[in-house]
This record gives structure tokens, C-alpha cells and sequence, in this order.
């Protein structure tokens, strides 16, 4: 229900006043900062201004008004109908109205005062609004007939329609495609796709501190329809481009008036690569869309973006999205235009309630026509030039691939556990020539080899991620399988044969990827008492495969890439026992080569298709570690050896991973750069070994290798049987 304002009616015309006289005081000082404008204001605007101060006088005599009943509504209604006499309605927070609100007989005012704002399904019988505080979105048809003022802070949004005139202050903000008699704004004005453009039956008045935020997308926009005068008395025009392909140049219509007085002051425009430009006529205010000169690069935040930006070529004559220079709209004087810049036949370009075509004429030379604008023949390229300045460096770097140059790195840690079985195996080795050791409470003969020769098979479970930035960091996972054989050739002699499958998966922003790898290497160690000596060498073929996405700005495409590639590894450790009995204290170092081959490959989809181009680097490493294990014996006859070891890794060599690429369509080679090789790592195993007898032994161990650039993480699984 309805109850009385707790506060008088002319402490509320008081508040109303002193805002009011704080914009106008605002406009005024902003008007004086720009009288320097094209747009000054003249004295023509004095009847508007009259105007605004006659219904301004009005509603503060409404409110101080002894006779005027102030009705206050903190609840939701569905229908009021208020009194005989004069109503100030006031509706504060919690209030809302599902269905008619009619102001009664008598003179009313609509006041909204509620910070969440609301709807206005139906009013009836109202003077005038004034919208105080909150977004609120009125559906009325032909109320407030003396007029509506949106203060600093709101914003209304009419979809229906008012038939007095709209005022909207410094800090208000007014949208939507219903009719208004005339629209006067300080604050901002908005026209989209979405809520429309505005119907102006009367005039059409910008001030300095006006913005226009009008959207416009690659099919068209809307159109204000102005019946009277459109000032533009120096406003900002802040274009907002909507994703989409856009043409080579595009013009749109924003205003039709009776007749158009002064010009925009400021233009902003969220487009990258693309400048929109006013054009002024009598009656009419166009937007021209074109080129502008900014390089693809200026949007690059990376490296690898500005390595592929540099790479685009885009077509030079003309230019695609070439600036032209077309007469504004057809009724205006051609534009004079220099010989050197052709200019380009444009379309015309329906609005909403468009009645006269957007025109332009060529005129490079009397003698010969301009060249048609070339479109760039890739639609990635077309779909980068339109992007707004958020999406271009997000296009970029899908455009350039950087996880492509972390590969190398990837694979080489995939296939690092292999060598780790290996030696794994090597050191689980008897040897009978350990002079002064007690050779068998030793954790080489707890673990079972004392016989000829030895089988044991390994699984793998590995992965870890390679760093550059947010966008090529390329995680990894492999599962696999090894399986080796080795017999003693002497004393002091094994060797061995070790093969093995596994598959790695690769996964980065918007890129999926699968290794499936064949492994194959041999081994072979001596032992001479507490010196052992441990040499292994591995190859490993590599099936990869790629899945990539590229989606920005309307444009996607689905990537699909297939490639070869090798990796050999070989080591040499020297190692030397310096525990007793039943505990192995073992420094070591170790001299180790790496190398990665990759084949050239071309990716199979649409324009954001990639050439590879092969890869090859190699490097050296040294490793300086210490290991130990301690065996115990169970009651059951079983056996349990734990063992630790941490090794420091030097690598030798370029550390650098670029992998040179190219468009396919359109574009130059470029270069893009993954993360390094760490030049030092720390290397670290545990595990535990339990000997089910003297033949049979089951392992398990955890790995993991820690560097600047990259960090792994596995667990190996281990079964082996003495023959």
C-alpha cells in the first residue's frame, strides 16, 4: 500500500534544484572549454534553453506546490491509481509495478528514486518523470507530456514512447528506439542492435560533455531519425564495432535530420586496424570505415605475436581496407582527392528507416578508373584486420602457433624415462668381483642377478609442462611400456637389449597433440670391485600428431597437422661404492647426448593453416650426483631396499627452441620461440625394491626433474626375473 513521504515536498524540490544547478553549472564550465569548437553554441539555442528552464521552473513550483500529495511506494504493486489532485508518486527501493500506474486526475510527476532501478510496464496521467537514481527501462505510450529528465547517475532506457522532451544530464545515460519529442543529452547516448535508436519528433541536441555510443556491425547499423535539427555541438562519438568480417570499406548512416548543424568533437573507435571517419551533410551524418595505417605488429604482445604480425603480407595495390575518399552522402560537394590515393565505390548500406543511399564516387584520374580494393585472399588475415583492440593480440597469437616451438622439449622429456630404466637396471646389477665388500648382503645381490642373465620389464608413467607465457605452455603425459634383456659376458661384463612403447599427449591453449613412440637401445656396464662403469644408448621413433583451433572475431578454424620426428640419447656414468654390507653410498658422474630431429609438415584445414618447417638440435650434459640404498631382509625370507638419489644437470649448447613457420596463404616465414633448455636441473629419484626371492623382484619409484623453464614429475613401475 501507498503511505505519505516522510519528508516534505519542498526539502525534495530543494535536492532536486541543487542538482539540477550543479549540471547546469558542469555544462556551463565545459561549454567554456570548448568554445574553441567548430560547434559553438549560438543564439539559436536560446528558445531550446528557454525551454528546459520553463519546464525546470515548473517542476519546482509542482513540488513546493502546498496542494501537491507526495505518494511514496517501497513494495512491489501491481496496479495504483492515485488521487484527484496533484500526485508526486515517488518510487524508492523495493518498489516495482507488474502492470498499470496511473497518476489520477490533477496535475502529477513521476519521481524514481531506487538505486536497482526497475521496469514501467503502463503510466498513465503523468506530467512528468524524473529519474532520479537507478536503470530503469519505461514501455509507456505518450505520457509526460512536460517533459523528462534523467539526472546524473541513472540511466533510462524508453521503449515506448514520451511525448514531451528529454533531458539527460552530465553522468545520465538514455538508449532505446522509441519515440521522444525533442532529446536534448550532457551525458550518454547509446544506439545498438539491440535496444534501437531513438525517434526525435523535435530536436536533436548534443552538448560538449555528450557522448554517442553507436554500434555498428559488418552488415550495418542503426539510424537516428531526427525530425527537426540534429546539433552536434562538439559530442564525442564513441563507435563500437561489433565482431565480424568487414568489408573493404563500409559506410554507415547515424543521423537523418530536417537539417544537421556542427560536427563531432572527439571520434573513438574500438577497431585495430580500422579508423572511422564522420562525414557531414545538410541533412545527414555518415561513417565512413577504412585501413587505417597502424601495423599488425602495433597489437602483438609477444614476440612470437609480433614475429607472425611482421610475417602477414597484405595486398599493396590498393591496400586492403584501404582509406578512401568518398563523397560523404550524396547530396554534399564531392571531396577533393589526391592522385596518389584511388578511392573506392562503396555500396549502399540499408538502416533501419534509411531513405536516401550512401554514395561514393572514384576519382583517381579523369582518364583512368581506380582499381577495385583487393580483399585479403586469406580470411584469417580479413578477420584479423576487423578485430576490435581486445581480440587482435588474441588473434595474434593463435595466428602464430608458439606451443609448435616447445615440441622439441616436449618430446625430449617424454623420452628421458627410457634412459632412466635403463639405468635403473644397470644399477640394480650384481657383480661378484667386489673385492672387501660382502658382496652378498649387498643391495646389488638382494636385488636379485647373480644368475647368467635377466628379464624385467618397466612401466612408465611420466609428464610434466614446458613454460613460455599463458599462451604456448605445453603440458605433457606419457605412458608407456619397457622391456630389457641382459647376460653376463665375464666377471666383470653385462650386457643388454631393451625395446619399449609408449604415448605421450600434449596439450596448450586451444592445441591438442599425441606422440606414439617406438624405443629401442642397448646397454651395457663393468664392474670392478666398487667401480662401476655404465654406458647405454637409446632411439626413438616418433609418430606425432596435432590438433589446433584458431577462433576470433567470427572466424574459426580447425587445424590438423601430422609430423615425423627422431630422438637419440646416449650416456656414459662412472660410479664408485663407497658403503658396506648391506648399504650402497654411491657418488657418480655422468656424460650424456641428446638430439631431436623433426620433418617439415603442413597443417590440413582452412586460411590460419601452418607450414612447419623441419627441426634439428642436439646438445651435451654433464650430470654430478650421489645414491644410496640399504637393504633389509624380512622375517618371510623377502627382501625391501629403499633407495634415494639426486643429481645436478649442466647442459652444453644453444638452449634455444625456434621452430620457423609460414602461412600458407599470405604469408612471409617467421620464427617463433619456445621455452629454453634449462641450462641446470636438479634431478631427483626414490624408490622401493622388494625381492620376492632370489630371482623375482618387484619396484616402484618416483622421479622428478626441476628446472627454470620446465618442470617433470613420473612414476616407474619395475618387475624383474633372474635366469
Amino acid at each position: 500500500m501507498p503511505r505519505q513521504h516522510t519528508f516534505k515536498p519542498k526539502h525534495l524540490a530543494l535536492a532536486i534544484s541543487l542538482a539540477l544547478a550543479c549540471a547546469e553549472l558542469a555544462n556551463a564550465q565545459q561549454s567554456s572549454e570548448v568554445a574553441v569548437s567548430t560547434a559553438v553554441v549560438n543564439a539559436t539555442e536560446l528558445p531550446e534553453t528557454s525551454a528546459k528552464e520553463m519546464a525546470l521552473e515548473r517542476l519546482k513550483g509542482f513540488l513546493t506546490d502546498p496542494s501537491t500529495v507526495p505518494i511514496a511506494f517501497k513494495t512491489p504493486e501491481e496496479t495504483f491509481k492515485g488521487t484527484a489532485v496533484n500526485d508526486l508518486i515517488t518510487l524508492m527501493d523495493g518498489a516495482s509495478f507488474t502492470g498499470l500506474l496511473d497518476g489520477g486526475g490533477g496535475d502529477n510527476v513521476l519521481f524514481l528514486d531506487a538505486a536497482a532501478g526497475g521496469e514501467l510496464k503502463d503510466t498513465r496521467n503523468f506530467n512528468g518523470l524524473f529519474v532520479s537514481r537507478g536503470e530503469w527501462t519505461l514501455s509507456s505510450k505518450a505520457d509526460f507530456q512536460e517533459g523528462v529528465l534523467v539526472n546524473s547517475g541513472s540511466a533510462l532506457t524508453n521503449q515506448g514512447s514520451i511525448k514531451g522532451d528529454v533531458y539527460v544530464e552530465r553522468g545520465g545515460s538514455f538508449a532505446g528506439k522509441g519515440a521522444v519529442g525533442s532529446l536534448e543529452v550532457a551525458g550518454l547516448l547509446t544506439v545498438n542492435g539491440v535496444l534501437g535508436s531513438p525517434r526525435v519528433k523535435g530536436d536533436l541536441r548534443l552538448s560538449p560533455t555528450a557522448e554517442l555510443a553507436y554500434e555498428v556491425t559488418a552488415s550495418g547499423s542503426q539510424t537516428i531519425k531526427v525530425d527537426g535539427t540534429a546539433r552536434l555541438e562538439g559530442a564525442t562519438l564513441n563507435v563500437v564495432a561489433v565482431q565480424g568480417e568487414y568489408p573493404q570499406s563500409r559506410q554507415y548512416k547515424i543521423i537523418e535530420a530536417g537539417k544537421v548543424e556542427g560536427e563531432f568533437g572527439k571520434v573513438l573507435n574500438n577497431l585495430a586496424f580500422m579508423t572511422a571517419t564522420p562525414q557531414y551533410n545538410k541533412k545527414s551524418v555518415g561513417l565512413t570505415y577504412a585501413r587505417n595505417g597502424e601495423p599488425l605488429a602495433s597489437a602483438a604482445t609477444t614476440d612470437n605475436g609480433r614475429s607472425v604480425a611482421d610475417s602477414i603480407v597484405e595486398p599493396q595495390t590498393p591496400a586492403p581496407f584501404a582509406t578512401p575518399t568518398p563523397t560523404p552522402l550524396a547530396e554534399s560537394a564531392p571531396v577533393p582527392v589526391p592522385p596518389s590515393a584511388p578511392t573506392l565505390v562503396a555500396e549502399s548500406v540499408p538502416s533501419p528507416m534509411q531513405d536516401e543511399p550512401i554514395t561514393a564516387q572514384v576519382n583517381e584520374t579523369a582518364e583512368q578508373p581506380a582499381p577495385a580494393p583487393l580483399k585479403p585472399t586469406n580470411a584469417a588475415v580479413a578477420a584479423l584486420l576487423a578485430s576490435d583492440k581486445t581480440t587482435a593480440p588474441i588473434a595474434i597469437e593463435q595466428l602464430a602457433a608458439g606451443s609448435n616451438a616447445n615440441l622439441a622439449k616436449a618430446t625430449l622429456s617424454s623420452v628421458t624415462p627410457v634412459s632412466a630404466s635403463m639405468l635403473s637396471a644397470m644399477r640394480q646389477l650384481d657383480s661378484r668381483s667386489g673385492a672387501g665388500h660382502d658382496a652378498g648382503n649387498s643391495p646389488r645381490r638382494a636385488a636379485g642377478g647373480a644368475d647368467s642373465g635377466r628379464v624385467w620389464v618397466q612401466g612408465l608413467g611420466h609428464g610434466g609442462k614446458v613454460d613460455r607465457d599463458f599462451d604456448s605452455t605445453l603440458k605433457h603425459a606419457t605412458q608407456g611400456l619397457v622391456m630389457g634383456a641382459d647376460w653376463r659376458l665375464n666377471e666383470q661384463w653385462h650386457v643388454g637389449l631393451v625395446g619399449g612403447k609408449s604415448q605421450t599427449s600434449l596439450d596448450a591453449r586451444q592445441y591438442d597433440g599425441d606422440l606414439d613412440s617406438w624405443h629401442l637401445g642397448a646397454y651395457a656396464v663393468r664392474q670392478d670391485g666398487p667401480l662401476a662403469l655404465r654406458l647405454g644408448a637409446t632411439y626413438a621413433s616418433h609418430d606425432g600428431s596435432s590438433k589446433r583451433r584458431v577462433a576470433f572475431n567470427s572466424f574459426s578454424d580447425r587445424l590438423k597437422g601430422n609430423y615425423n620426428a627422431n630422438t637419440q640419447q646416449a650416456f656414459a656414468e662412472l660410479g664408485f661404492n663407497l658403503g658396506r654390507n648391506n648399504v650402497t653410498l654411491e657418488p657418480f658422474a655422468s656424460l650424456g647426448y641428446q638430439r631431436y630431429q623433426r620433418d617439415s609438415y603442413t597443417e590440413k584445414g582452412g586460411d590460419a593453416a601452418l607450414k612447419v618447417f623441419g627441426q634439428t638440435r642436439d646438445n651435451l650434459s654433464t650430470t654430478l650426483g650421489f645414491r644410496a640404498a640399504k637393504t633389509g631382509h624380512l622375517n618371510n625370507g623377502m627382501s625391501l631396499t629403499p633407495r634415494f638419489s639426486a643429481g645436478w644437470k649442466h647442459l652444453y649448447g644453444e638452449l634455444d627452441g625456434d621452430t620457423s613457420q609460414q602461412l600458407v596463404k599470405g604469408g612471409k616465414r617467421f620464427a617463433v620461440t619456445g621455452a629454453e633448455l634449462d641450462r641446470n636441473s636438479l634431478a631427483v629419484d626414490a624408490g622401493l625394491d622388494l625381492g620376492l626371492s632370489a630371482n623375482h623382484t618387484l619396484g616402484v619409484g618416483l622421479t622428478g626433474e626441476f628446472g627454470t623453464e620446465s618442470r617433470t614429475h613420473g612414476v616407474m613401475g619395475q618387475w624383474r626375473m633372474a635366469f
